[in-house]
């Protein structure tokens, strides 16, 4: 039986107090550090988590921006801001809450569906972004409210894009129209 009070009293008892600081030295350093990694990819889980999760979208750029249209013929507009990306479906609901209030959202249906007419592939994409231009050219300039605020629109050749996102789940969501 070993006897830890006479340990210490022979030369047999420096090798077990190396052992155990050495333990001490590399042994705890170690395992903070994976509890540490461990914490840190739970976190990360639970942010990635939503993003692997979302279904709502197609399977390509073009499905879901044909299913965000459909959603708005039909005047379900919780379910079109769900075709956008995660951060922006609260700030898209919001809108076209007003677009439906005020009675344009047929007039947003009808520019959403000419501008997939002229819309072209973007040479910048990628496999997990893609986004496609087009060109409006304005002939008049207008006032237009945005966020309560009146901007002025002056007349000209503008180039916009739609940007699409694809989510770890497989499914493409808007980042921007």
């Amino acid at each position: 039986m070993l006897n830890w009070k006479n340990i210490f009293k022979s030369w047999t008892g420096v090798p077990v107090l190396i052992l155990v600081v050495l333990i001490l030295v590399w042994g705890v350093p170690y395992l903070t550090g994976k509890y540490q990694t461990w914490q840190l990819n739970r976190e990360y889980n639970k942010l990635a988590e939503p993003y692997y999760n979302d279904t709502y979208g197609g399977a390509t750029p073009e499905e879901t921006y044909d299913l965000f249209i459909q959603a708005l013929k039909n005047e379900d507009i919780e379910l079109a801001s769900k075709y956008f990306v995660i951060e922006k479906q609260g700030d898209w609901l919001r809108t076209l809450d007003e677009y439906k209030k005020n009675g344009i959202l047929t007039n947003f249906i009808s520019e959403l569906e000419n501008t997939k007419k002229i819309w072209e592939k973007s040479d910048k994409s990628t496999e997990t972004t893609t986004s496609f231009t087009y060109r409006v050219y304005i002939e008049t300039g207008s006032k237009a409210t945005i966020e309560g605020q009146e901007v002025e629109i002056p007349s000209g050749d503008y180039v916009n894009e739609s940007v699409f996102v694809k989510y770890p789940s497989g499914v493409w969501k808007i980042s921007g129209i």
